[in-house]
């Protein structure tokens, strides 16, 4: 088995990256870059078209976006976004967004022949949510991480040989948890005491 470099660059990048964003770092946007070119070659490379797109379509606008919010759009507009959860509606209308994402790119994915189209169709839509959601601090991101990261590390990334990310995958599954837990006290801390 031969490893890529260019993937262990995406790995070491996207280690990086989940870890300051864990710590609601700001630099966690600027190794996200890092992450999101490296993985589009790896993507483009396994022919994993649906995955490879969303890194430069979508994740790469939003490192930048998620950095501005992240610095700009809190209550003092001096990196203090607080994490939030969304509400039942708001829920429904992200899952809705999910399925519906699926659909369209599983259909355009399989006409154009690309490996594992439904899969990595559903991954994609996933991770679309996940990451409008992460960029604007909402806790249910994570929900969105480990669903896509058990998919990618147990399913898509072994039946196309990128062992080394598959088991970055899982390693991210692990810090999903662990920063659904520290945001979860985030939330906790920050509510007002009660009268």
């Amino acid at each position: 088995m031969t490893l890529d470099p260019i993937e262990g660059i995406a790995a070491t990048a996207t280690l990086l990256n989940v870890w300051l964003t864990i710590r609601t770092s700001l630099w966690s946007w600027a190794w996200g870059v890092v992450s999101v070119v490296a993985y589009a070659i790896v993507f483009w490379q396994a022919s994993l078209w649906s995955s490879m797109t969303l890194q430069l379509a979508y994740y790469l606008p939003m490192q930048a976006l998620g950095w501005w919010t992240w610095l700009r759009a809190g209550p003092t507009g001096d990196d203090d976004l607080p994490v939030t959860r969304l509400g039942v509606q708001a829920r429904a209308l992200w899952s809705v967004v999910a399925i519906v994402l699926t659909i369209a790119l599983g259909t355009t994915m399989t006409r154009l022949g690309a490996a594992q189209s439904w899969a990595d169709a559903g991954v994609t839509a996933v991770s679309v949510v996940g990451q409008a959601l992460m960029t604007r601090k909402v806790i249910e991101h994570w929900a969105c991480w480990l669903l896509v990261n058990a998919v990618y590390a147990l399913w898509m990334l072994p039946r196309q040989g990128l062992w080394l990310s598959a088991a970055l995958y899982a390693v991210l599954f692990t810090l999903a948890v662990l920063g659904w837990r520290d945001w979860s006290r985030r939330l906790v801390a920050a509510r007002p005491a009660a009268a």
